[in-house]
């Protein structure tokens, strides 16, 4: 019964803080508080729905979700209290704040300029395709594609060739924020979307999982509401966009689903089903916490979370040796959560949370007021971040790319022969 309470009250905080931003106009954005509400609003309806026999083969077993489901509220509570300071801390700033005129940048020449970076993680992605149905041999069903292109080890030229394929595919998240921010101004050109999203997302299709559709949508239009709230559009152009928005997201949705069909080997349960991949990450957490009380290890103290990028968690790989003999688990979506607990314990964790969510909220705030191609890139990173963390470490996520954007500002004279900016009042 502990386990619907408190996902109960879970799906209330995040619904209602999240109704809460979108009525307030200056949080209409794809701001870390929007998007990380939004994700875990969705999450704990799909964990409450699943629960009670609503969706699912079969009713998840209140037992399965007895331990994450207060952690879960915990790090509801944590974020919005996170979020709610860090709006404090910038009322002010956003009270008189006025971007200064920048050099814009002629943004249809720079599509025009790096145009190659779809088109190469197009080949790039066909590429790792061919290579694992030729290393594989026989699949019979999608399902095994899946299974198995995670689970094929890649060593020497062909771990050198994924890990290139990886950085590549990074790059072509950041064209799709450019592409994001022009649109925002020009208006969506759905052919045009729909060609550089797939190209984009090759790589990541590749391995027929569905973070492609996330990794497709969310740089597209976190950067496309920056843009069009800072551009002068009229309310015909406005209703033209959102027809258009309204078919883009009703396609990938479909994609979604169909996907997850594909790799139902029995074919059983409703397309909303498949939806349920975005409660795994709950799932898998509940074996951490039953499997691992705190007195059976010591705090990471920052390292699993923060760092998991640079080195080893001992209880992330401790945790992946336990279920090393199950391949299911093993390809497992696992969530933040799990990182946390291991950094600074249940309590521990949540503070952990809301105050990496205060910080991420208030650079974010101040980024979009002060933007440049460095910016942009950063902004797009630091919001879109918060939409994977149901599913996984974000900060393991997305270090290769904190790195590349490092590498671009670093290098960024050679590269950008001009700044791009805005100048718009909100």
């Amino acid at each position: 019964m502990d386990s619907f309470i408190y996902y109960y009250w879970a799906f209330a905080i995040n619904f209602i803080y999240f109704v809460w931003l979108i009525i307030q106009r200056k949080y209409r954005f794809f701001l870390p508080s929007t998007i990380s509400s939004f994700i875990w609003t969705i999450t704990t309806l799909l964990v409450i729905l699943h629960l009670n026999g609503f969706l699912g083969k079969d009713s998840l077993s209140p037992n399965a979700m007895n331990h994450v489901s207060r952690f879960t509220c915990y790090l509801s509570i944590a974020s919005v209290i996170g979020f709610s300071l860090s709006h404090l801390f910038t009322d002010k700033y956003e009270s008189f704040v006025r971007l200064r005129p920048i050099n814009i940048v002629d943004i249809e020449q720079l599509l025009q300029y790096f145009k190659w970076i779809p088109y190469l993680c197009g080949i790039v992605g066909l590429t790792l395709v061919v290579f694992l149905i030729t290393s594989i041999g026989d699949i019979s069903s999608f399902s095994d594609y899946r299974v198995l292109a995670i689970q094929t080890e890649r060593v020497g030229y062909a771990a050198l060739a994924q890990r290139i394929s990886g950085h590549i595919n990074i790059l072509g998240g950041f064209y799709l924020m450019l592409l994001g921010y022009k649109s925002g101004k020009s208006g969506i050109h759905v052919k045009e979307f729909l060609l550089y999203s797939l190209l984009c997302s090759a790589i990541n299709m590749s391995i027929g999982g569905r973070v492609w559709i996330l990794t497709s949508l969310l740089p597209f239009f976190t950067t496309y509401i920056l843009s069009r709230k800072s551009s002068q559009r009229n309310k015909r152009q406005n209703a033209q966009d959102l027809k258009k928005l309204i078919s883009i997201l009703s396609i990938f949705i479909f994609f979604f689903a169909i996907i997850g069909t594909l790799r139902d080997d029995t074919n059983s349960g409703g397309l909303f089903d498949k939806f349920l991949y975005l409660t795994d990450g709950s799932r898998m957490t509940n074996m951490v916490l039953d499997q691992y009380p705190e007195t059976m290890y010591s705090y990471e103290l920052g390292k699993s979370t923060l760092l998991g990028g640079f080195i080893k968690s001992p209880m992330v790989a401790r945790f992946a040796n336990s279920i090393a003999d199950d391949i299911g688990l093993s390809v497992t979506v696992k969530s933040i959560m799990p990182n946390l607990y291991y950094d600074f314990g249940l309590i521990g964790g949540a503070i952990f949370w809301g105050i990496i969510c205060f910080f991420c909220e208030i650079f974010c705030i101040r980024l979009k007021y002060s933007l440049h191609i460095i910016g942009l890139f950063l902004y797009g990173t630091l919001s879109t971040m918060f939409f994977q963390a149901p599913v996984g470490n974000i900060f393991t996520l997305y270090t290769p790319t904190f790195e590349w954007i490092f590498l671009l500002y670093i290098f960024r004279k050679q590269i950008f022969p001009h700044r791009i900016g805005v100048q718009c009042r909100f």
